[in-house]
């Protein structure tokens, strides 16, 4: 397996320093950068294509929200991981649509961590329960007023709603295959026609979309 290029991006030195100490035990994880800001972050991500990068949100210069729309514009091939705090939720919100992946609690444990940087990297989302929860709610009332209804799912063939369901049940690529008996090649052409089909950024904006349209609980 080839290793995950990371690029750790967090104002506080000593999290930032500890964070890197501890990701580079990891034998399947190289951490390739560091960042103190988000221009930094940028900047690093432009000169060393990293798969994946673990962003605060909160940091001088340029936050983490701006950082990751810049990011996500020029290089959406790579994954990012938001680091929250459990009273962030607009912040986290807009994170979402700027194109984040995942989502953690600054103060989650290390392994906690990781599993959102290998999710990310496998194109798989992961948002702590706490924010997940919160994140719903605010997303349900910033768009309270959307015209959109379940109109939107009407161009989903059925199996891209089953699909879509399970995406929201938080289903991995995998466990939809071994679900719908179908290959994981085919779950991702399926993935890539419904976030088209839906204008959603992301597997996350579209298990939120279902969500709130009732398509699922």
């Amino acid at each position: 397996m080839d290793e995950i290029k990371l690029i750790i991006a967090e104002d506080e030195p000593v999290a930032r320093q500890a964070m890197a100490r501890l990701f580079d035990l990891e034998t399947d994880i190289e951490v390739i950068g560091a960042a103190e800001n988000g221009e930094i972050a940028v900047d690093l991500a432009r000169r060393t294509l990293p798969d994946v990068i673990l962003m605060d949100i909160r940091m001088p210069k340029m936050d983490g929200i701006k950082a990751t729309q810049i990011i996500k514009q020029e290089m959406p091939n790579v994954a990012i991981v938001i680091l929250t705090i459990y009273d962030d939720d607009t912040n986290v919100f807009q994170a979402i649509k700027a194109g984040a992946i995942g989502y953690i609690l600054k103060d989650s444990p290390i392994d906690d961590a990781l599993q959102a940087v290998r999710a990310a990297y496998r194109g798989e989302g992961m948002m702590h329960p706490a924010v997940a929860g919160r994140v719903m709610k605010e997303f349900a009332r910033i768009h309270n007023d959307r015209t959109a209804d379940m109109e939107m799912f009407a161009d989903l063939t059925d199996r891209e709603r089953e699909v879509l369901k399970l995406i929201a049940q938080g289903k991995r690529n995998s466990e939809i295959a071994e679900a719908l008996f179908i290959s994981e090649k085919t779950v991702k052409n399926h993935v890539s026609n419904i976030l088209f089909k839906l204008q959603a950024n992301d597997r996350t904006e579209a298990a939120l979309y279902a969500a709130r349209h009732g398509l699922v609980e």
